[in-house]
């Protein structure tokens, strides 16, 4: 009996300390907790699943919280998960349809998205955003892509000057691959790396050849991101029976005439050279003068607003252009550049020739050209001749011209101000360094489908603007 009273009194004794515990103040309600994610970056392939998974410490639940995952601002996002419900009016237009919330253990705060069908432009920061009431907390993830493209393939090339070359090609990777070629010693080679149109790495590269003979070559290209370092390869047989017959044919041309051909190349090519650098003397020096010649016009194109990327900002003036650090909430249309900070100027050019120039400054990064009035403004811009723009990129302390394959390039002198030749019925576009009269690069030999337009672009943040200058010169009425 005793015992039944005793046990008795501690239950009541227990209620009355449950009961004190709900009475106690809670202060503002709101639990603290940080929001942890993988140290090291997600690596996803092409066109498969990326999962990004962040969770809460202390392990509390999440289910009536929201969760955001986004990428350079809140919204619109990624995705967002608020009352247990998707949001899909609050997604990026880029990644509908292609995302999943995971609930991994909402209980314990533990959640992840999935991003199906992954493409280069994925590759980059997210951030995960855990909402409740007024307290939030986030950290910050990274997603590496990594593509591996298609095999090498290895093709032998003889040029008029008698060389022979091995080049080596491939598409589809993404970060830019590593090459490497195997099999010949203390050969010459030269490395091409070019971005296509959908982001990724298309490779062209070049050795030469000792002689025409050719076994054991092989080319390798490998992604430098995946750890088990997944390598192409490709190998030639030999002999390589067409150079083998091509050395013949040399041996048994006759020496004078072998002489004779060399010359007269060598007089053709010192003569064009002589030609261009006296076409490039004179352009200068009629520009020095005023532009005598009434069929050359210098310009100063004013920039088209409604061309500019959300992520730039013009001048009043419309002559400079500048890079914002939050793209602008702009009204959409299909003449603005979506993606790319880009921008377009109001001039259009049909025939004739103009010059104009740009100021560069001491700016980092940057791409400067002509392209035509129908070049590609949604997504990507695909920056290469064969797309209709023609230009000289700076971008990671490298400059080079956006042929196909692309130059590099090395200017006497740094660029602070660029001037832009177009000479329209020549098929020419020319790019000059304003500090020393010295021609930096010449596309030759082109036809032109349409209207051309001044094209620049800002990459990177940096404040500091391109600004198209009145070309002061010598003027006469």
């Amino acid at each position: 009996m005793a015992r039944t009273r005793s046990r008795a009194a501690s239950v009541a004794s227990s209620l009355i300390f449950l009961l004190f515990l709900k009475l106690l103040p809670l202060g503002n309600g709101k639990a603290d907790f940080q929001v942890l994610g993988p140290q090291h970056p997600v690596v996803a392939m092409l066109g498969e699943e990326a999962e990004l998974r962040c969770w809460l410490s202390p392990n509390i639940s999440a289910h009536l919280m929201e969760l955001r995952w986004f990428r350079e601002q809140p919204s619109p996002a990624v995705h967002v998960r608020r009352a247990g419900q998707d949001k899909p009016e609050e997604q990026m237009p880029e990644y509908h349809n292609r995302t999943t919330f995971v609930d991994l253990d909402m209980a314990r705060g533990e959640a992840a998205l999935r991003i199906h069908r992954v493409t280069a432009s994925d590759n980059g920061s997210y951030h995960c955003l855990f909402k409740e009431d007024r307290v939030q907390e986030g950290t910050t993830l990274w997603l590496q892509v990594a593509g591996v493209g298609s095999k090498p393939r290895i093709q032998v090339i003889h040029t008029p000057d008698r060389a022979v070359w091995a080049e080596c090609t491939s598409e589809g990777w993404y970060p830019e691959p590593k090459i490497e070629w195997r099999g010949q010693r203390g050969c010459a080679k030269t490395n091409f790396s070019v971005s296509a149109t959908t982001g990724l790495w298309a490779v062209v590269s070049r050795v030469a050849l000792q002689d025409a003979a050719v076994e054991g070559l092989s080319c390798s290209i490998s992604n430098p991101v995946l750890p088990e370092r997944k390598v192409a390869k490709s190998h030639l047989p030999a002999p390589f029976s067409r150079g083998s017959q091509f050395m013949k044919w040399r041996l048994a041309l006759p020496l004078s005439l072998l002489a004779m051909g060399l010359l007269m190349a060598g007089v053709i090519c010192l003569f064009g050279k002589c030609q261009r650098e006296v076409n490039r003397t004179q352009l200068m020096e009629e520009i020095e003068r005023g532009g005598e010649d009434p069929s050359l016009f210098t310009v100063s194109p004013s920039l088209d607003p409604d061309t500019a990327s959300p992520k730039l900002i013009v001048s009043e003036d419309q002559k400079s252009v500048r890079r914002l650090l939050f793209d602008q909430d702009l009204p959409s249309s299909s003449r603005r550049f979506e993606r790319d900070p880009c921008i377009l100027a109001q001039e259009r050019f049909w025939a004739g020739r103009y010059y104009w120039e740009v100021e560069v400054g001491d700016r980092k990064a940057w791409i400067l050209g002509v392209c035509l009035e129908s070049v590609g403004r949604e997504g990507r811009v695909p920056k290469a001749p064969q797309h209709g723009l023609w230009a000289v990129e700076l971008y990671k302390n490298k400059f080079r011209a956006l042929s196909y394959p692309r130059t590099p390039l090395s200017p006497s002198q740094p660029l602070h101000k660029v001037g832009i030749f177009l000479d329209w019925d020549a098929g020419e576009i020319s790019f000059h360094n304003v500090a020393d009269s010295s021609l930096v690069y010449t596309f030759h030999g082109l036809t032109f489908s349409g209207p051309l337009q001044p094209f620049l672009c800002l990459w990177t943040h940096d404040p500091r603007p391109l600004t198209i200058c009145s070309v002061v010169r010598k003027t006469q009425e």
